[in-house]
């Protein structure tokens, strides 16, 4: 079984197969530009993207901004900040993205630097969402916007797969977040950081043909590892779902919760 900062661990220490894949997930894509539009980023904006991954959404608000803004890439793995380095230099943006590793506990930057910041599916992930939240309000200029993307997995739906079995196979997955249920508490996490004119947005989109399959693979593999289920209730529910795909009687929802703040 995980220890209790499992949560938390897995992103310090990732395998190569699981860095890889990620370069190849966290690929900037249509779908992308429309979550992140009510952040209303600018030219000559200074921006942080926290949770940066391998950087391919810093390097996009980098083109955002042009030359006269910057962009900060944040994130708690090394090689993803090594990684986010060389993918901003390939991509002829390296002079205006600066790397940076951290928990977010604390955030490397001054009071009051930032025109913009945009996170997504990581404050899940944070020892205290609260505290990370307040850090987001103290590097942020006046009027300046926190943009946060996030997901809340008891509100995943998975057809066919029996709802007590996807309940409990969630239920047993859950341990590699912080906060599970994260997206339905920032509107009020954002309230308490002293927020104003908080949007809350809930955005999905149907999977029909097997989208979101490797992350409810990478979701079996943390259920493996709970202790709270068993390989073969695991394997019935990922046969369940490639056999509905296969059928053409698959569908997913993972809401997102899309939500923008200002100073």
């Amino acid at each position: 079984m995980a220890g209790d900062s499992f949560y938390r661990d897995h992103w310090i220490n990732i395998d190569r197969d699981r860095l890889d894949r990620y370069q190849r997930m966290f690929q900037w894509n249509a779908a992308s530009s429309a979550l992140y539009e009510p952040a209303d980023i600018r030219l000559g904006h200074i921006v942080a993207d926290f949770g940066c991954g391998p950087g391919h959404t810093a390097i996009e608000i980098a083109k955002w901004v042009g030359s006269g803004g910057h962009v900060h890439a944040l994130d708690i793995n090394s090689d993803f900040v090594a990684q986010s380095r060389k993918n901003a230099n390939a991509a002829g943006v390296g002079d205006r993205v600066t790397a940076h590793q951290c928990d977010g506990s604390i955030l490397p930057l001054p009071d009051e630097s930032l025109d913009r910041l945009t996170t997504r599916n990581t404050i899940i992930y944070v020892d205290d969402p609260e505290r990370t939240i307040r850090e987001f309000r103290r590097v942020l200029g006046a009027g300046g916007r926190v943009h946060a993307i996030e997901g809340d997995w008891p509100m995943m739906v998975i057809e066919p797969v029996p709802f007590k079995d996807w309940v409990a196979f969630v239920n047993a997955a859950s341990h590699a977040c912080r906060t599970p249920d994260i997206g339905r508490k920032l509107y009020g996490l954002m309230g308490l950081a002293g927020f104003s004119d908080i949007d809350v947005q809930v955005v999905t989109r149907p999977d029909t043909d097997g989208r979101l399959l490797p992350m409810i693979k990478n979701m079996a593999g943390y259920a493996r590892g709970s202790g709270k289920t068993n390989d073969a209730v695991i394997e019935k529910i990922l046969s369940t779902i490639e056999q509905a795909i296969s059928a053409g009687s698959y569908l997913a929802l993972a809401p997102q919760f899309v939500v923008t703040a200002t100073r």
